[in-house]
This record gives C-alpha cells, structure tokens and sequence, in this order.
C-alpha cells in the first residue's frame, strides 16, 4: 500500500513538473522605440512615445508601461500602461501618449511585463 502511494506522490510530481517547464509565456523585448512631443491646447504639453515590441517566447499578454521622467529632477511625470496580446514570433507597435510641463526636459522609458 505505501509503494503505492509513493509511485502515485511520484507520479504527480512527475506531471506538475513537467506542465511548469512547457512552452512558457511570452518572452517581449523592444525592437524600436521612439517619441515625439507636441504642444495641446487642451492638455499642454503631450509626448507620443512609441513602441515595437518582438514576441520571442509563446503567445500571450504584455503589459506595456511606458514612463515619462523628468531630465532634471530624475522623477515620473507620467505613466501609462497597456496590456496588448502578442503571438509567439510575432510583433506588436504600442503608442501612447503622455502628458508633461511645458518648459521641462524628458525622457522617456519603456517597461515589458
């Protein structure tokens, strides 16, 4: 009865191990990115940051988030986040537009999850 059990403990050990090494999720990487700004009458001053994300694991989500920092003081003006579905091999553009001060220097950052 326990040499049972054991090969059933085994078993299953066996089965959960191997459904965690599968094909996995997505695996996204920044292939190009780029940013413009521009001046809005109604939101002041707007940066258009934009993204082609390279899907090199198997299918599945991404969450974008893309960061505007500010050059000087070092810290986030804006943040904005997409999640976008991404086939494996395949690529995605992902443009979002953030929001800064006129009369400030930014940069910009671009994070995959």
């Amino acid at each position: 009865m326990s040499k049972q059990i054991l090969i059933l403990g085994l078993a299953a050990v066996l089965v959960l191990s191997a459904g965690c090494m599968g094909p996995g999720g997505p695996n996204p990487r920044v292939v190009e990115d780029s940013a413009t700004r521009d001046i809005s009458l109604s939101r002041g001053l707007v940066y258009s940051v934009n993204a082609v994300i390279q899907n090199d694991g198997g299918d599945g989500d991404v969450t974008v988030t893309m960061k505007l920092i500010d050059e000087e003081k070092g810290f986030v003006r804006d943040e904005v986040s997409a999640v976008v579905s991404i086939p494996s091999g395949e690529t995605k553009r992902v443009s979002l537009t953030l929001d800064g001060d006129v009369g400030r220097d930014y940069d910009y950052k671009i994070e995959l999850n």
